[in-house]
C-alpha cells in the first residue's frame, strides 16, 4: 500500500499526518488498535474521516491483499453498523455521519479491487456470509429509522449515499447479493416512501429516492419482486403525488438549464448542442456513452410507477410541484410561459421535445426511446386518455423544435390547450424531422404506435378535440414518401418498411371510416380526402410497391399482402373521385382547380362512393416489458447505475450544522 510503503526520505515533511489516516495505515496493515485502546472504536467516530484517502487505499490493493485484510475490513465495517444505533451519546449525529462516510469509501474502496460483475466477493469482504442477513438487517433497520427521524439533513443524505453506494456496487443489479436483502426490507422502503410523501424531505431527497425505487424494482425482473409488488399497490395520494412531484422537479430543472443557456447564448441550436454535448459523456474510444445529466434515472423511476400502478394515472395533471434544492436558476426571470400552471406530463412533454432533436449515439437513442415507451404505456391508459382529452382541462405546452432549413424557430405561443393536442404535435414533430438515411425505425413504430391509442380513444369515446390534423396527415404522408424513396436501402438494414406503412394506412383508414365520430366538423372529414386525392401518387406507388412483393416468394410477401389489403379503401376513394374531378375540370375548362373545387366535388360525391368496413382498426396489442424490452431495460438500468455512482463521486455533503450544533 502506498502509505505505509513510502519512506522516510519521500514523505519528509509530510510525515505528520493526521490521525485517522494514522488509523487507516494501522487497518491496512492488518492491526487492530482496539486490542490495546478499549475505547478506539468510540474515538475512531469522532474523528473526521477521510473518504477518499481510505477509498484510494483500498483501491491499490491487490486481490490477495484484500483477502488478507478481509477480517480488519468486516470489524470496521460491523462496527460502522453498530454505530448507527447510538443514540445515548450528544455526539450520536456526529458518529453516525462518520460511519456512513466510511461506509461509502469502504464500499467504494473494496468495488475498486473486486469483480464488479459479481458481488459475492463483497458481501464477503464486507460481513462474511454467516453473518450477512444480521449485518445487513440490522444496516436497514437503523438506516430506516435515521430517514424517518428527527435527523439533521446531512445525516439523513449520508446515510441516503450510503445506500446508494451499496445498491450500485455491481453494474447490472441483479447481480448484486446485497440487494437481495434490501429488497425484501419493508421498513426501507416504506421510510423511502415517507421521505416522498413530505414536502421538505422530498425537496432534500427526493431524486435519490426515485433512484433507489427505480433500482430496488429492477433487481431480478424475472422473479416476483416484493418492492415492485408494493409500489403496484400504492394508494396513498400524499406518496402518489410526492412520487409525480419529485419527477416533475428532476424534469423541470432539466428544462430551466436548457431555456437559460439559450438565453445566454448566440443562438437557440447552439445553446442546445452545447448542453445536449456536455449531458453525453463519452470515453476515449467513442463507447460507452452516459447518460449523466439526463434525469434518466428519473425516467425509470417514472416507467416503473406508469408500468406498474394505474394509480399513477391521476398525478400526471396535478399541478402542484415542487421546487428542485440544487436548482441554482431561482433568481432567473420567468416568462410568461414558464409561469404557466405546469404538472408532470407538461413538463414531460417539453422534455420529451428538448432529448428527441439528437440521437445520433445509440445512448441517445435509447434516450428517446424509453421515452416513447413511457408514452405509450400512458396512451393506452382510459383514465390518462380521459385526463388529456378533457376539454376543460388545458395547458401551454412549449415544445422546443429543431432548427431546419425550411422554418424559422420561433418560441412556442401555442394557446393552451387540452394535453392530447400537445402530444400528437409532438408525435408529428418527432416523424417530420428525423426522416435520415439512418432511420429510427423502432421509434417511429413507437410515435405512430402512440398516435393510434389515441385516436382509439377518441372514436371510442367519441371525443372530439380541436387540433389542425392536417399538420398529421401531412407528416403520415411524407414518413410514407421517405419510406418509398428509400425502400432498398431500407429493406438492406432489415427495416420492415411494410409494417411501418401498414401502421400508417390503418390510422388513415380509421379517419375515413370512423372520422364522423371525433373529428371537430364536417369540413375536417372533407380536408383529409382531398389530402388523399392530393397524395394520390404515393399511394399508387405504395401499391405498386405492395404488387412487386406479392408476386414473388421472398421475406416480405406476408406483410406487403397486409399492406396491400389495407390499401382497398383509400384506391377506393382515389378511383371513385378522380373521374369526378376530371369531370369537373373538363366542364369548367380549367387545369389546375384550388382546394375549395376539389372539395366540392367530394362533398357532391360522397352518395355514391362505396368503402369496405375493415376489421380491427380501433384495436390495438398492449404494451409488455417482456420479452420485446427485457434486455433494452437491464441496459438502460445499468447506465443509470454507472451514473448515479458517478455522481456520487462528485457530490459533497455539508456537515457544518451537526459540527457547530445547528441541529
Amino acid at each position: 500500500m502506498s502509505l505505509r510503503k513510502s519512506s522516510s526520505h519521500s514523505l519528509g515533511k509530510k510525515q505528520l499526518k493526521e490521525k485517522i489516516v494514522q488509523i487507516y495505515e494501522q487497518l491496512l496493515q492488518g492491526e487492530d488498535p482496539s486490542l490495546s485502546n478499549s475505547n478506539f472504536w468510540d474515538e475512531f467516530f469522532l474523528l473526521k474521516p477521510k473518504p477518499l484517502v481510505l477509498k484510494t487505499e483500498l483501491g491499490n490493493l491487490k486481490v490477495e491483499q484484500l483477502n488478507a485484510l478481509k477480517p480488519i475490513i468486516r470489524s470496521l465495517f460491523s462496527h460502522c453498523v453498530a454505530v448507527l444505533g447510538e443514540t445515548s451519546s450528544n455526539s450520536h449525529h456526529i458518529k453516525i455521519c462518520n460511519a456512513y462516510q466510511t461506509i461509502t469509501a469502504l464500499v467504494d474502496g473494496v468495488v475498486k479491487v473486486l469483480t464488479q460483475e459479481y458481488s459475492y466477493d463483497l458481501l464477503d469482504a464486507l460481513m462474511e456470509f454467516e453473518n450477512s442477513t444480521k449485518v445487513v438487517n440490522s444496516l436497514l433497520n437503523h438506516t430506516s429509522i435515521i430517514l424517518t427521524g428527527e435527523y439533521p439533513k446531512c445525516v439523513k443524505m449520508s446515510c441516503i449515499h450510503a445506500m446508494l453506494m451499496l445498491m450500485t456496487s455491481t453494474q447490472i443489479v441483479s447481480k448484486n447479493r446485497i440487494m437481495e436483502y434490501i429488497v425484501t426490507s419493508s421498513s426501507f422502503l416504506e421510510s423511502i416512501f415517507w421521505l416522498l410523501s413530505r414536502t421538505e424531505t422530498r425537496v432534500e431527497f427526493g431524486h435519490d429516492c426515485l433512484i433507489m425505487l427505480a433500482l430496488l424494482v429492477n433487481f431480478e425482473k424475472d422473479r416476483p419482486n416484493a418492492c415492485a409488488v408494493r409500489l403496484s399497490l400504492v394508494d396513498d395520494p400524499l406518496i402518489l403525488n410526492g412520487y409525480s412531484q419529485a419527477i416533475t422537479a428532476g424534469l423541470s430543472e432539466f428544462c430551466m438549464q436548457n431555456s437559460v443557456a439559450a438565453d445566454n447564448s448566440s443562438g437557440w441550436f447552439h445553446s442546445f448542442t452545447s448542453m445536449v454535448g456536455s449531458m453525453f459523456v463519452t470515453d476515449e474510444n467513442g463507447k460507452n456513452e452516459s447518460l449523466c445529466g439526463t434525469k434518466v434515472g428519473l425516467l425509470v423511476a417514472f416507467y416503473e410507477a406508469i408500468h406498474l400502478n394505474r394509480n399513477f394515472m391521476t398525478t400526471l395533471a396535478n399541478t402542484k410541484t415542487d421546487t428542485s434544492p440544487c436548482n441554482t436558476l431561482a433568481h432567473t426571470v420567468m416568462s410568461p410561459q414558464q409561469l404557466q400552471p405546469s404538472n408532470l406530463l407538461v413538463t414531460f412533454l417539453e422534455y420529451c421535445s428538448l432529448v428527441m432533436q439528437d440521437i445520433k449515439s445509440e445512448s441517445r437513442l435509447n434516450l428517446v426511446k424509453l421515452c416513447f415507451i413511457i408514452l405509450t404505456c400512458i396512451s393506452e391508459d382510459q383514465y390518462a386518455n380521459a385526463l388529456m382529452s378533457d376539454p376543460h382541462l388545458v395547458f401551454r405546452v412549449q415544445l422546443h423544435r429543431v432548427p431546419m432549413r425550411h422554418r424559422k424557430i420561433t418560441l412556442d405561443l401555442a394557446p393552451p390547450m387540452p394535453l392530447v393536442c400537445s402530444l400528437i404535435d409532438l408525435m408529428v414533430e418527432f416523424m417530420m424531422t428525423h426522416l435520415t438515411k439512418r432511420l429510427p425505425y423502432s421509434i417511429y413504430i413507437q410515435s405512430v404506435g402512440v398516435i393510434h391509442h389515441l385516436l382509439c380513444y377518441q372514436k371510442k369515446s367519441r371525443t372530439r378535440i380541436n387540433f389542425e390534423w392536417r399538420k398529421l396527415w401531412s407528416a403520415f404522408f411524407t414518413v410514407l414518401k421517405f419510406v418509398l424513396t428509400n425502400e432498398v436501402s431500407l429493406l438492406v438494414k432489415k427495416l420492415d418498411i411494410f409494417a411501418l406503412a401498414l401502421q400508417i394506412v390503418n390510422i388513415i383508414n380509421l379517419f375515413v371510416t370512423f372520422g364522423d365520430t371525433f373529428l371537430m366538423n364536417p369540413t375536417s372529414y372533407d380536408e383529409l380526402y382531398y389530402e388523399i386525392i392530393r397524395c394520390q401518387h404515393t399511394f399508387e406507388d405504395l401499391y405498386s410497391l405492395t404488387a412487386r412483393y406479392l408476386s414473388s416468394n421472398g421475406e416480405h410477401k406476408a406483410s406487403a399482402s397486409k399492406l396491400s389489403y389495407s390499401l382497398v379503401n383509400i384506391r377506393a376513394i382515389l378511383t371513385h373521385f378522380s373521374p369526378k374531378i376530371d369531370e369537373f375540370l373538363t366542364s369548367q375548362n380549367i387545369s389546375t382547380p384550388t382546394e375549395d373545387q376539389i372539395i366540392d366535388v367530394v362533398r357532391n360525391n360522397y352518395d355514391s362512393l362505396t368503402l369496405k368496413i375493415l376489421d380491427n382498426l380501433d384495436n390495438f396489442e398492449r404494451y409488455n416489458e417482456v420479452p420485446k424490452y427485457a434486455s433494452f431495460f437491464t441496459a438502460i438500468v445499468r447506465v443509470m447505475s454507472k451514473d448515479m455512482r458517478k455522481t456520487l463521486e462528485s457530490v459533497t455533503i455539508d456537515f457544518t450544522p451537526i459540527l457547530t450544533g445547528e441541529q
